[in-house]
Parts: structure tokens; C-alpha cells; sequence
């Protein structure tokens, strides 16, 4: 166990280090933290916010928006938040949009370190960079309720590290080892040598998206309820 949390830090430093910067995040404003209400606190980045929920021991952090680097730096923050909180449980709540495969891999390898769980919230698709971040919940929920949510195996998105503006993945021998070591971290075999060759084949003319029941068939996601 230490050796596989030592390795996720590792990997995690190393990806930070070759991730794209982006613009540091605004900073809340006076007002917006005073409405706040106890428990309940804001954490602005570009593109997005983390939401972080401690009115009750099953503490949350809801992540809507983009993943990106400013998306680490702001969770950094949240994780150091919570560490003064009662936690029973600790939770990531998925709303992302768009975001970079270097961030996702930091995130989740933050994510497991701490035993988080994860989950997509009900009617949202969680494309390749947010499902690399949920598959590294300690329990990966996929809601059937209300609304499905879905995951879809869409093309790396183009970044300086994984993948050119293509149509198709096209990571480089090097960057598939990294995926690879990172899933293998994440999800028992056979189900992180599924998921790899679906992101490596994934096509934007008609991404694979898969609902609960394929997701749980498949090892990616452990259930379809929360506790």
C-alpha cells in the first residue's frame, strides 16, 4: 500500500511539471463569502468552482467546470480545508466540461491517496479527462436516478503533453505507459486494460458512452446509488 501511494505522488509531481499554466483563480468576493453559510464554501477557478460541503460528516467537494491546472491548485486548497472537517466519508462530485489529461491524472492520484469516493452527478457525461478523475474514487457511483449519468470515451484532448488536435488519441509510446500505470493504479485488471483500450480507440465522429449498468459490467464503476 505505501509503495502504491508513494507512486501516485510521484506521478502526480511529474505531471504537474510538464502541465499547462493557466491563469491564477479570482479570489472570492466579501460579499459572496459572508452569504456562504457554515459548512458551505466557494472555491473560484477558471472556468469553474469547487463546491465544498461539510454541513454533515459525509463531506463533499463538488467539481463543476473545467480541468485544468488552476482546477489542482484550487483543490489543493479544498483537500487542506477538509482536513479540519469530521469526515465519516469524503466524497468528489463530478460536473466537469472540458479538461487537460495531465490535471485529470494529478487529481485522481490526489484523490486516491486520500480515499475519496467519486461520482457523476445524475444527467451529466463525464468524457475521458473527468472519467480518468472518477475512476480513482475508493467507490465510483454512476446514478441511474433521476436522469442517467453517462461516460464516454472521447479522443485525448490536445495538450503539450498527450495528444495533437486530431480526430483520434494519438499519445506517443511514452504517454500510453503513463495511462496505463495510472489505470492499472485506479482499477483491477481486466477492467484498467478495458478502459485504456476504449480511451485509445475512442473516435470524435461517435464516442463510446456507456450508462451504469455497462460502467458496473465493465469494473469502472462499483455502483448506482449513493450510500
Amino acid at each position: 500500500m505505501f509503495v502504491r501511494i508513494f507512486a501516485l505522488a510521484v506521478l502526480a509531481l511529474l505531471v504537474v511539471g510538464c502541465a499547462t499554466p493557466t491563469p491564477p483563480p479570482a479570489a472570492p468576493t466579501p460579499a459572496a463569502a459572508a452569504a456562504a453559510p457554515p459548512g458551505l464554501s466557494t472555491l473560484p477557478f477558471e472556468g469553474g468552482h469547487l463546491l465544498l460541503d461539510t454541513r454533515s460528516p459525509a463531506c463533499t467537494i463538488t467539481l463543476q467546470g473545467q480541468i485544468h491546472e488552476g482546477t489542482v491548485r484550487r483543490l489543493h486548497t479544498g483537500l487542506q480545508q477538509l482536513q479540519g472537517a469530521r469526515c465519516s466519508s469524503r466524497r468528489l462530485l463530478l460536473e466537469a466540461t472540458a479538461g487537460e489529461l495531465g490535471s485529470a491524472i494529478t487529481i485522481g492520484s490526489m484523490l486516491r491517496n486520500r480515499q475519496f469516493d467519486t461520482q457523476v452527478q445524475p444527467g451529466r457525461t463525464c468524457d475521458t479527462p473527468c472519467l480518468l478523475v472518477f475512476a480513482a474514487g475508493t467507490q465510483r457511483t454512476l446514478p441511474l436516478l433521476p436522469q442517467p449519468a453517462l461516460l464516454a470515451f472521447t479522443p485525448l484532448p490536445p495538450d503539450l503533453d498527450f495528444a495533437p488536435r486530431t480526430c483520434h488519441s494519438q499519445p506517443n509510446a511514452a504517454q500510453q505507459l503513463t495511462l496505463a500505470r495510472y489505470l492499472n493504479a485506479m482499477l483491477p485488471e481486466p477492467s484498467s486494460s478495458t478502459v485504456l483500450r476504449q480511451i485509445l480507440a475512442a473516435d470524435c465522429n461517435g464516442p463510446t458512452r456507456i450508462g451504469a449498468q455497462q460502467a458496473l459490467a465493465m469494473g469502472l464503476a462499483t455502483a448506482t446509488a449513493a450510500r
